[in-house]
């Protein structure tokens, strides 16, 4: 077997884990005086301030009776809230069927692709799991110290699981990761940070965490570990874990970029055990190609996405996004924002003329930065919201 290629991510040192707390998701959620939030500003202080910020955002989006129109308050209620149902430790983790199931790993890779396919995914590849990209400690509710079994559907925590409570260390101890691209309607996100853009984000979250669900459960039965990660329960860093499997690359606005979803989708995985036929890593390009191309740093409205070089961050050397701008920009909003997802170059619709246009920016690189200048000439430099469609279209 030939050596597998390496990620076009370039590791500087030594790679370090993540801590979940830090991210600005579960730093919003910190309740003031709470142990956690004393907790959490003993180890930053330098946080007090910017945090106090943050948690006045989660405040005005998840609170219906008090937003301008309670419709679409509770529209976004209805798409992310049930997703926490999915979260459960014996939902993404479980028990594992005392027989295990033999096979070929390349025919159990294809089965499994399939499996996920029919279930709602765009593309599903599959990698080794750096334990580098687990997160370190858990961060983000819904927490579960006190989750008890309730049979015959639930049967408590399973053995190993590990990040019930905030704060706990997080093992994910698998070999391989299989991740899941799923797409976005593109004109909804082009709303701009609307509650058409919510409501797209949160279907496709939900699908996307039922299906890893499922995915996960169906490994189980055949004797295998696994365990689901998705939005309401990650134990891992979703972008560089998609980046190994060879799903797209690491892009200049911190989402992985799919050859042909481009930045427009989200992410799931399934880690396991099982044994399975790895995909190759990814090289479309998308670094030369992000160097030439700074449209969504030029059209983020909060500044959040860097127009300059990239830069060491734990590990490694990359574009590193400003979370706290962009994440305050949506409580200015009132709705996430979605700009950079869709004025991408790759995040086009997926035409014949951008298929060939993507393969040319793929396997000709003296033409990438004429391609940008295309795409600017063709689609605009700035982002134009479309507007919003009338509610029996969503």
């Amino acid at each position: 077997m030939s050596p597998r290629q390496a990620p076009t991510y370039e590791i500087v040192g030594q790679l370090e884990r993540f801590d979940e707390r830090d991210t600005v998701f579960a730093r919003e959620r910190l309740v003031s005086g709470s142990p956690e939030e004393r907790a959490y500003h003993t180890m930053h202080p330098e946080l007090v301030e910017i945090d106090r910020r943050l948690a006045r955002f989660i405040e005005a989006v998840d609170q219906p009776e008090a937003a301008a129109n309670p419709a679409d308050a509770a529209l976004y209620r209805a798409t992310f809230g049930p997703i926490a149902g999915l979260a459960l430790p014996d939902v993404v983790d479980g028990e594992v069927a005392p027989e295990r199931v033999e096979a070929d790993p390349a025919q159990m890779a294809a089965r499994i692709k399939t499996l996920a396919r029919r279930l709602g995914a765009d593309d599903v590849r599959i990698g080794p799991l750096n334990s580098a990209w687990v997160y370190s400690h858990r961060g983000t509710p819904p927490f579960f110290e006190e989750y008890r079994p309730n049979p015959p559907h639930f049967s408590g925590v399973p053995p190993g699981y590990t990040g019930l409570k905030w704060g706990d260390p997080i093992e994910v101890p698998h070999k391989y990761a299989i991740v899941m691209a799923f797409g976005q309607d593109r004109d909804l996100l082009r709303t701009g940070g609307t509650p058409h853009s919510d409501f797209e984000i949160g279907r496709v979250y939900g699908l996307s965490a039922l299906v890893a669900v499922q995915v996960a459960a169906y490994i189980r039965a055949l004797g295998w570990p696994a365990r689901a990660h998705h939005l309401r329960n990650y134990g891992v860093l979703l972008v560089p874990v998609a980046v190994d499997a060879g799903l797209g690359e690491l892009g200049r606005c911190g989402y992985l970029l799919h050859p042909r979803l481009g930045a427009n989708l989200r992410l799931a995985c399934v880690t396991t055990d099982l044994p399975l036929a790895l995909d190759p890593p990814m090289d479309l390009g998308v670094q030369d190609f992000c160097e030439k191309c700074l449209k969504c740093a030029t059209n983020c409205p909060s500044g959040a996405i860097p127009k300059g070089d990239k830069v060491v961050v734990r590990g490694v050397r990359k574009w590193q996004i400003d979370p706290v701008k962009c994440l305050l920009y949506w409580g200015h909003l009132g709705s996430a924002c979605t700009i950079c997802q869709v004025v991408c170059p790759w995040s086009k619709p997926s035409t014949l003329p951008h298929r060939l246009v993507a393969q040319v920016a793929i396997h000709v690189p003296p033409l990438r930065r004429f391609l940008v200048w295309a795409d600017d000439r063709v689609y605009g430099t700035r982002f134009r919201p479309l507007p919003p469609p009338p509610w029996p279209h969503i």
